[in-house]
């Protein structure tokens, strides 16, 4: 078994000066039993986990939960999105996404292990795993404090713990699970577990957060709907049960997945069952999917909504001109040179459907598609899936401040007045080359549209629940089984999740059994849950298909706009022609050491036994 040396916990315990193992400041004078045996210091210490101080010169607030957070990730400067690190889009600036996609990880290693100053992801869950267990040992020695608020707080540290090791396992592949604090004489040369191992005790962990979270009467923070306190509750921020409940059910979803599986069907079954717990939980305490109409509001203009079983809310409203922003809103939006912008392929954008449900995937479906009077490459945006219209930004589409967008040559190959690919002067454009954009998370967002916007992280929502139950049940049971006690395939999963945008049921064609049925549940998650922090990024490689998907050539939409005007041949007036992106914005996949992260070559040298992550 491999062995793995922690050293990152190493520096983030034993060598921060004054801390005592504590993660306090040395200022504050208090020892353990202070800390403890206090009420507000108790809080106070494990509060830490969400908000974070580190005593460290420049490094904010970048050591806490929030470095699992995907939204939290993505505002980083160096302006790469999860998304952008997979065939989902590019980045308008050739910056680090392009470097990371086709292979070349560089400093971004040291930048997401031990950089605090940047995104430290690792770095960040072991501090956190160390609070929340110094907190589980010492509940008993806390004087003061009422037994329900007790609950609230243990329930909160076994949940943390759990993301923890999920984030980690997720992104560097199966860790040992820390379950007490390690102190200077303990023996730190640990066992490090197989990514379902890891899974599987996050599972358990969230199991017990359940279990405090409802003696607590946290299984939701707020009042129902219809009730007053309503997504306003004070403590919103933070896990309650059905957030625990729906993240066992993701554990042991990524536990079951091929990358991961152990047990062939009885995962599937395992993860089946504890989707249809978590939807079963979580409709019981009010949550429900919106109206499409309020569809966007899980993501920005609105603090929290029902469909949200655990958000992050960037707090204040945020300008198109914000530092946090540049990876989302392009040059040609905000007119800021460090801009970058996350600009669809056309190989995503293929993954809208046709309203009548023909999938466009592929040359062949695309003109079967054609054949039924559903498609026109010639007029391709028309008669789409609903959603597509809110995230893509396309030629000649409506957005506010802009009229219809511009994203054209004309037939001498001269760019439009108001161009939305119109180049500024400089290596790093911040536009797209694809002929698309983004506005899923940002809408109308730019320097002529919406000024200020709250962002909404969706961490947990229920829609990825009834994708995550329709995806474990057919692979327990086929299209049309269920897990033990619930009344719901797994095609009506898949079906509840279209029908509240507009979309028929999956044609009959591909629900005749579960290998039928399989693409079309990876296709709805990538388009219901697209651009939503690292689903698209953890399910290409938990299925497997990340290889084949980075071998594939990135290709967009060139749009031509012709003098001769609408022809019975271009019925628009443009010419829509498929081309590849530049090589320096493709996507390789170099070997299967890209199914994770590796730790940079200086932490692995400290380390006697550790068997490392393949390198890129």
């Amino acid at each position: 078994m491999k062995k793995l040396i922690l050293s990152l916990l190493l520096a983030c315990t034993l060598s921060a000066p004054g801390c005592h193992y504590l993660d306090m400041d040395p200022e504050t004078g208090l020892d353990e039993n202070q800390v403890f045996s206090t009420w507000d210091n108790f809080k106070a210490y494990f509060n830490n986990v969400y908000e974070g101080r580190t005593g460290q010169s420049g490094s904010g607030d970048n050591i806490n939960i929030k470095l699992g957070y995907p939204l939290y990730l993505d505002f980083s400067d160096r302006r790469f999105t999860w998304n952008a690190l997979t065939d989902m889009c590019d980045g308008g600036r050739w910056l680090r996404a392009q470097q990371i996609k086709a292979g070349a990880l560089g400093a971004n290693v040291s930048e997401w292990t031990t950089t605090t100053s940047r995104r430290p992801i690792s770095y960040s869950m072991f501090r956190i795993i160390r609070v929340a267990n110094k907190c589980i040992e010492n509940i008993d020695m806390v004087q003061n404090a009422k037994q329900i608020d007790k609950d609230d707080l243990i329930g909160q540290a076994y949940f943390v713990r759990a993301f923890a090791h999920f984030t980690l396992c997720r992104i560097f592949g199966g860790m040992p699970y820390l379950d007490k604090a390690l102190e200077a004489d303990d023996e730190w040369d640990m066992t490090r577990l197989s990514a379902w191992e890891t899974y599987t005790r996050c599972a358990e962990d969230l199991d017990r957060a359940y279990d405090y979270l409802l003696a607590a009467g946290k299984v939701r923070r707020d009042a129902g709907p219809g009730s007053e306190g309503h997504l306003t509750s004070s403590d919103m921020a933070y896990p309650n049960g059905v957030a625990a409940k729906a993240l066992k059910a993701r554990c042991l979803l990524y536990a079951a997945s091929e990358l991961n599986n152990l047990h062939g069907q009885s995962d599937w079954e395992d993860a089946a069952e504890a989707c249809a717990e978590a939807i079963r939980i979580a409709e019981e305490n009010g949550y429900g999917m919106l109206p499409f109409s309020e569809w966007n509001s899980n993501f920005y203009g609105t603090k929290y909504t029902n469909e949200q079983l655990w958000a992050y809310t960037s707090g204040s409203t945020t300008n198109y001109n914000n530092d946090r922003v540049q990876a989302f809103v392009p040059y040609c939006f905000s007119n800021n040179a460090f801009s970058s912008g996350q600009c669809p392929t056309q190989n995503f954008v293929d993954k809208f459907e046709t309203a009548g449900g023909y999938p466009l995937n592929t040359p062949e479906e695309r003109a079967a598609a054609t054949a039924a009077g559903q498609y026109d490459e010639q007029n391709p945006y028309v008669n789409r899936d609903p959603r597509f219209d809110v995230v893509v930004i396309y030629n000649q589409k409506p957005v506010q401040g802009y009229g219809n967008a511009s994203i054209y040559v004309n037939e001498d190959g001269s760019l439009p007045s108001g161009s939305l690919i119109q180049k500024r002067s400089g290596s790093e454009d911040g536009v797209s080359e694809t002929f698309y954009y983004e506005q899923k998370r940002t809408g109308a967002l730019s320097n002529k549209g919406v000024q200020n916007l709250l962002l909404t992280d969706p961490i947990i929502r229920l829609a990825e629940l009834y994708l995550n139950y329709a995806e474990a049940a057919n692979e327990a049971y086929g299209p049309d089984g269920q897990a033990p006690g619930v009344a719901m395939t797994a095609l009506e999963a898949l079906n509840t999740v279209r029908s509240r945008v507009g979309m028929p049921a999956v044609l009959d064609a591909y629900t005749t059994d579960r290998d039928a049925l399989r693409p079309r549940i990876k296709n709805e998650r990538a388009v219901e849950l697209c651009f939503e922090g690292y689903h698209y990024y953890c399910d290409i490689r938990r299925w497997k298909d990340a290889p084949s998907i980075h071998r594939t050539r990135l290709t967009g939409m060139r749009v031509t706009k012709l003098k001769a005007g609408a022809t019975a041949q271009y019925p628009t007036g443009f010419r829509y022609e498929r081309f590849e992106l530049p090589s320096n914005r493709q996507i390789a996949w170099k070997n299967d050491g890209m199914y994770y992260v590796q730790f940079q070559t200086s932490d692995l040298l400290k380390m006697k036994n550790y068997v490392p992550n393949e390198a890129w």
